[in-house]
């Protein structure tokens, strides 16, 4: 029947659901007359429907991450759920005074440096004729992280347009961009950093 602690196992309500396997009248006697079973399945029920619209739909990394926590632990309440956090802007070279004689147009590539408690993310963004180009490197400044095989998302209102996936040394690159509003966000395992709007114009 699927039991664990006296209540059906979610993943049993979930092939119940879907029917992909069926229960047994002591498993199906004992959801009608138990609330929190009920109460899940009812939930099950609904995340069927919703995955069964969204089957097209990409989730974002940080979600996949999560679940990927949830089920395969055997206790999904002691998973630590992804956080979102913004990180901040420690340096942007147009923020600098310009050289006596030169115009903003003619700076060379835009230097900008972000930080949270845990990495720095150093980029530079360069502008050509018709397209653009953000290269970027994450550096780890507190604890042991492994910089490579991670997954930077380019994004525009809140819509992601790129991936990129940083090498050995945590670089990544973004190529032939048009002129536009974008953001990065990258997914780590319990937290997903999101950058503010970086305009790769000068």
């Amino acid at each position: 029947m699927g039991l664990k602690s006296e209540h059906v196992a979610l993943p049993a309500l979930y092939d119940l659901v879907c029917g992909v396997a069926g229960m047994d009248a002591q498993g199906l006697s004992h959801i009608e007359a138990c609330e929190q079973c009920r109460t899940d399945l009812n939930w099950m029920q609904q995340f069927a429907g919703f995955a069964a619209r969204e089957k097209h739909y990409e989730p974002p990394s940080w979600v996949l991450a999560n679940a990927r926590n949830v089920f395969k632990l055997k206790r999904p309440g002691a998973v630590t759920i992804a956080k979102e956090i913004v990180a901040k802007l420690i340096y942007d070279s147009f923020n600098e005074p310009l050289p006596a004689g030169v115009r903003k147009r003619d700076l060379p590539a835009r230097q900008t440096l972000y930080a949270t408690d845990r990495l720095q993310l150093d980029l530079k963004v360069e502008v050509g004729d018709d397209k653009g180009q953000i290269i970027g490197q994450i550096v780890v400044e507190k604890g042991n992280m492994d910089v490579s095989g991670i997954r930077v998302d380019l994004t525009e209102h809140g819509r992601v347009i790129d991936k990129s996936t940083t090498n050995s040394l945590g670089e990544f690159v973004f190529d032939d961009l048009p002129e536009g509003n974008y953001e990065l966000q990258i997914a780590l395992a319990d937290t997903l950093i999101k950058l503010p709007s970086l305009p790769p114009s000068n």
